[in-house]
């Protein structure tokens, strides 16, 4: 394939994007259309990032240039605009895009790195056009680069939380349900941290949920997608909580505060993405373990049963 057929490539998946994005961001509201879009674009470049063994590295690099093409600095301050959105919908809508790169990156001849110049293109292009709308380019660019930041973390935590369970949680002689009601626990405990320190929507348990169903969605976890359905697991007075959240809870702790991750429902989305894939772990690469009807029965009641655990200590 010769340059230029390349770029007229790269041309024509950027605009397959665009308006797959347009079908699928139906909000009358226009700035949730906006930060929608820019959400997804961030979870374009984060999944790009992940090719990397440095991906920080790669990520400052990209700021920069997108920084630079764009001639503008991201905004400081307070964000007035009420752009920034709550961490479970950043994650549901980074996840979007992290999908989408996936699935353009086998379409092109440098996959992932093809992938990486077409959201760098497409935030080039939006950026100004939505400036012309009211929204500033220094005011969408940080919003750009605090949610690529915040998918990585939330993919970093994911990982280093996964394997905290198996290295420690679990070679310590807990068993794999133990461990699923453990993280799930964790995970309640930071949404109730969460709901104390700030009013967050209705229907907050569920997203959170949501956002263990759709990691192991991810991994293709057989079973139900409708959690909602199941029953909480009959051996829930088996689970000793606090001994659980005394186990995991200070080396969780420490890797939120070495990334900087202080806003509890962050704290909560990412925990909750590690038991998603702890179940994936569990039901699908360890097959046989724990039938997956039952290890989502045993995070949807360890989530309940963290989220009642109010002692702080």
């Amino acid at each position: 394939m010769t340059t230029a057929d390349s770029q007229e490539k790269l041309k024509e998946e950027a605009k397959s994007i665009q308006q797959r994005l347009t079908a699928l961001i139906k909000d009358g509201d226009l700035k949730t259309r906006v930060v929608r879009t820019i959400c997804i674009y961030a979870g374009l470049i984060t999944e790009t990032l992940l090719e990397y063994e440095e991906p920080d590295v790669v990520m400052e690099q990209a700021f920069h240039r997108i920084a630079d093409l764009l001639q503008a600095e991201p905004a400081a301050g307070d964000d007035e605009q009420g752009l920034m959105p709550l961490a479970h919908d950043i994650d549901h809508d980074t996840e979007l895009g992290r999908h989408l790169a996936r699935g353009v990156a086998k379409k092109l001849p440098k996959g992932l790195d093809d992938v990486h110049e077409i959201a760098i293109a497409l935030v080039i292009a939006d950026f100004p056009m939505w400036e012309d709308q009211g929204f500033s380019r220094e005011e969408t660019l940080r919003l750009l680069i605090e949610t690529v930041i915040m998918a990585l973390t939330y993919e970093m935590a994911t990982q280093d939380f996964c394997d905290l369970l198996i290295e420690e949680f679990i070679a310590d002689g807990h068993t794999s349900a133990e461990a699923i009601v453990a993280i799930a626990a964790t995970a309640g405990y930071y949404l109730t941290a969460a709901e104390t320190k700030s009013a967050l929507p209705e229907g907050i348990e569920t997203a959170l949920t949501n956002v263990m169903v759709r990691e192991t969605l991810r991994y293709e976890t057989p079973g139900p997608k409708n959690w909602q359905t199941l029953a909480p697991a009959n051996d829930a007075e088996n689970h000793d909580i606090p001994e659980y959240l005394g186990k995991l809870r200070p080396e969780i702790e420490e890797f939120f505060d070495m990334i900087g991750l202080e806003n509890p429902l962050g704290r909560a989305v990412a925990v909750a993405k590690a038991a998603g894939r702890m179940i994936a772990v569990i039901t699908v690469e360890d097959v046989g373990q724990i039938h997956p009807s039952i290890a989502k029965s045993l995070a949807k009641t360890g989530m309940i049963l963290g989220a009642r655990h109010r002692d702080d200590t």
